[in-house]
Parts: C-alpha cells; sequence; structure tokens
C-alpha cells in the first residue's frame, strides 16, 4: 500500500514524463511547420496542438488512481484523446515523416493494452482508424492531398494498426490472466491465513491466534484503552462421552458447543479451542459482574445439548472459571488465574462459575 507522500511523488512522476513527451512531440510538430511540411498555417496549427496537449494534461491531472497498471490509471478517455490528438496532426503532415509520428498511437496502444479490456481496446483501434481515414479524405475533397500518396499511406497505417492490434490483444490477454492467478493466489493465501489461525474441528481461533489476540489486548489495557476479562471454559465428564458413545459422537458434541459459546459473546469478543475440551472466552471490555453473566448463559445453554437422542437424561455441563486482567499483569498470569478459578470450580462438584481472586 503506498503513503500518501509515495502517491503523490509517483503520480507526479507519471504527469512529468507525459509533459516531456508532449513538449518533444511539440516541438518536433512545430519544427514541421516551420519548415513547410504541413497542409495548414503556423497560425491554424498551434492553437490546434494547444488544444489537445492541454485535454490530455487535464486528463492526466484529473486522475486519481494509486495503482500504476490499475485499470484507471490510462483511462478509455485518456487513451482516445491522445491518439486522436496524434492522429489528427499526422495527418496534415503530406510526406512520409506522417509514419513516423503514427508510431506514437500505435505504440500507445500496446501500453492500453497493460490496462483496458479487449473491447476497450477494439473500440481505441476503430476510432484510431476512422480519425484517420476521415482526415485523408477530408484532404482528398479540398484538395489538398495526392489521393495515390493517401491511399498507400491507408493501406500502410491499416496493416501497422491491425498488426499492432493483434500484439495489443495478446498483452490483454496476457494481463487477463494474470490477474486471474494473482486472484486466485491471494484468496489461497487468505484460506490458508485463515486455517493457520482457526482450530480445524470446531473453527474456533487456536491457542497460537487466541494468545496472539491476548498479546494485543494487553497492550491496549497497559496504555490505559479497552481492559478484559477471561472465561476458561472445561466441559464436564467429556472422556465418558467418548468412551461410552465414540469420538464421532464427541466431535459433534464439541462443534455444538463451540457453536452455542460464539452465541453468547459479542463480535468484537474472541472464542478459541484451546485443546481438547478446554475453550478459553476473551471478553473485550468487561468486568468480572459482566463475565460471570456471559458464563451463567453459556452453562444454561450448554445443558440442552442433546449428546444422543437415544439417552435423553445424559445432559452436558460445563465449568468456568473467571479472570480478569489487572494493570501490567502478565498474559500468562490472568490465564493462570482463570485456570485456577476452573480447578476450583471442578473441585467443587463441577457446572458452576468460580470468579477467581
Amino acid at each position: 500500500m503506498l503513503t500518501l507522500a509515495e502517491f503523490g511523488s509517483s503520480r507526479m512522476n507519471r504527469i512529468l514524463l507525459v509533459m516531456m513527451g508532449l513538449v518533444i512531440y511539440a516541438l518536433f510538430c512545430l519544427g514541421l511547420v516551420r519548415y513547410g511540411y504541413l497542409h495548414v498555417t503556423g497560425t491554424a496549427f498551434v492553437p490546434l496542438l494547444g488544444v489537445w496537449i492541454l485535454g490530455l494534461l487535464a486528463l492526466m491531472f484529473a486522475d486519481a488512481t494509486r495503482g500504476r497498471f490499475d485499470a484507471g490509471t490510462l483511462t478509455l478517455s485518456k487513451a482516445l484523446w491522445c491518439n486522436i490528438g496524434v492522429v489528427v496532426t499526422a495527418v496534415l503532415v503530406p510526406h512520409v515523416v506522417r509514419l513516423l509520428l503514427l508510431v506514437v498511437p500505435l505504440l500507445g496502444l500496446v501500453y492500453a493494452a497493460l490496462h483496458l479490456s479487449r473491447r476497450q481496446m477494439l473500440s481505441i483501434g476503430v476510432v484510431t482508424w476512422a480519425t484517420y481515414l476521415t482526415g485523408a479524405l477530408a484532404l482528398i475533397s479540398l484538395g489538398r492531398a495526392d489521393p495515390e500518396f493517401e491511399g498507400l499511406m491507408a493501406l500502410a497505417f491499416t496493416c501497422m494498426l491491425a498488426g499492432m492490434m493483434v500484439m495489443a490483444s495478446e498483452v490483454t490477454a496476457l494481463r487477463v490472466a494474470f490477474d486471474r492467478r494473482r486472484r486466485r493466489l491471494n484468496e489461497a493465501m487468505a484460506q490458508l491465513g485463515e486455517l493457520a489461525m482457526r482450530d480445524e474441528l470446531t473453527g474456533l481461533y487456536n491457542r497460537r491466534y487466541i494468545m496472539d489476540v491476548l498479546g494485543r489486548q494487553k497492550a491496549l489495557a497497559d496504555r490505559g484503552h479497552v481492559s478484559f476479562s477471561l472465561c476458561y471454559c472445561d466441559l464436564d465428564h467429556f472422556k465418558q462421552i467418548n468412551d461410552r458413545y465414540g469420538h464421532q459422537v464427541g466431535d459433534r458434541v464439541l462443534g455444538d458447543f463451540a457453536r452455542i459459546a460464539e452465541s453468547v459473546v459479542r463480535s468484537v469478543d474472541f472464542v478459541a479451542r484451546l485443546g481438547g475440551e478446554e475453550f478459553l472466552l476473551v471478553l473485550v471490555g468487561a468486568d468480572k459482574n459482566t463475565a460471570q453473566g456471559v458464563a451463567q448463559r453459556l452453562c444454561e445453554r450448554t445443558k440442552f445439548i442433546a449428546i444422543i437422542p437415544e439417552v435423553p437424561d445424559f445432559r452436558l455441563s460445563v465449568s468456568v472459571g473467571i479472570a480478569s486482567f489487572r494493570p501490567d499483569e502478565r498474559v500468562e498470569d490472568v490465564i493462570q488465574r482463570s485456570d485456577r478459578a476452573l480447578y476450583d470450580a471442578k473441585s467443587q462438584g463441577r457446572d458452576r462459575i468460580v470468579v477467581g481472586c
């Protein structure tokens, strides 16, 4: 991502390069006027050249696109204005030098292929060719051009334009393929990043990611911002479920509990599976009383998880230990206090909530 200074610098550099190219092109055209290589006089040609240059510069300054190769960097309007202006000035040259001037719009087509679609490229090619043909026919009708010479020039330009359009089309195809592969790569990287921070079974955050979250939350709390509380949860007698009904039922129960845990917290909170049947809720900006309310809802809803329909009397329960972060406390310390509170809940008969000191 470009910073504001880098963006302004790169944009101004592009504009300066365009201005330099326009100055060179204008001096070349004025030299043609000076030595009489144009169908018109300097008093008629200079205003025409000036309007074209000012229009192109206005389009350049109006372009607010950040990326160098984004679709808006070289817009369709700029490409059309550039090619029309160059073709009009080139038609006014009754000399083979015209082909040298016509190289500019041809090269512009290849550069535009890095930014525009095939349909846009086709429209530029058609407008460029129509502009040239219209200008040549106008000169012939006014008696200022040799029909045979203009026919040869038109044929040569048509062949050059067709060849360049084929090349530009290939460039566009390569760009589209590259963009498609880049999007797929970005999607794959995003999926890998998601997998790296998620528990495969429950879809909750894993231990590694939740430790990173706690580190960030501690930094915010130490600076006097939002604090947090922890709910350390452990499913009661979960080993009996695996032993009596199998690991497949146990995995389903873990998934059901994970969905319930996410339902009792807010969008700003975090729920993680630490491993086995242990879970951790990070409640951002919550004190012990708020955390106790969340834990109470969690305990109540957990009891409605059906282990298997054939044994409706077997109800799942959860024990919860709560601890709130203290200023300048280590993350490991607050986790340990919530773990001790969980141990007390287990010791007192399970299916309990204990607020640590």
